[in-house]
């Protein structure tokens, strides 16, 4: 039978913000003459504990690298390619399909709140989502189950219940940990990632269809 409750990531699963912020911040490192591996951007993508700063690894890797210049830099590349986004494939397909089966849903995001409402806010999403659960709101960001735990909630539901849409291993150890089901959708930069402990794995939220839930 379907789940009682649907729970999004956002970061790189509503809005694919990941690549833009892993290109920017790839390109400030080649300026400074060396390069940012994704093992090791990966250990900070949905959150990560302990926490990775990138500017640190910078700064490892560059000693007297001038922080504040980077992450001026950083932000101003990945801001241009933010503004050219759109929502990823299947979303509104699946928030449509998720109304019409009558299935409650949420977001639980390692980001801040003025980050998640402000993107829903532009694409005239914010409404569409009962409860929205940020790290600044809850204290703890992914794998810590905390967001997940105080989404579920939110909405009513028994996490046992409820199904976790992820993109990143952090987010879907934070699932697990809530005692959900994690469908793994990955992007173009976490598709290279493990993301072997998801219960299932889609190609885009255009596969969570109605055979998707009805299988669930």
């Amino acid at each position: 039978m379907p789940p009682s409750g649907v729970v999004f990531d956002f970061d790189g699963l509503i809005l694919d913000t990941e690549t833009p912020e892993f290109s920017a911040w790839g390109q400030v490192f080649a300026e400074h003459g060396v390069a940012l591996e994704l093992d090791e951007w990966a250990k900070c993508v949905g959150g990560g504990n302990p926490p990775w700063r990138v500017d640190e690894h910078l700064a490892f890797l560059v000693p007297g690298a001038d922080l504040t210049k980077a992450k001026v830099r950083a932000h101003a590349v990945r801001d241009e390619m933010l503004l050219q986004l759109d929502l990823q494939s299947g979303v509104l397909e699946l928030l449509d399909l998720l109304d019409e089966l009558g299935i409650k849903y949420g977001i639980a995001s390692s980001s801040r709140s003025l980050w998640v409402d402000g993107f829903l806010q532009n694409f005239e999403m914010r409404d569409r989502f009962e409860v929205i659960r940020t790290w600044d709101m809850v204290g703890a960001k992914k794998p810590d189950p905390r967001l997940y735990l105080s989404a579920c909630e939110g909405l009513g539901i028994d996490p046992a219940n409820a199904l976790a849409f992820e993109d990143s291993p952090n987010g879907i150890l934070a699932g697990k940990r809530a005692g959900m089901q994690v469908a793994a959708v990955p992007n173009s930069v976490t598709e290279r990632f493990d993301l072997s402990m998801a219960d299932y794995r889609l190609t885009s939220l255009l596969d969570a269809d109605r055979v998707f839930f009805k299988n669930f």
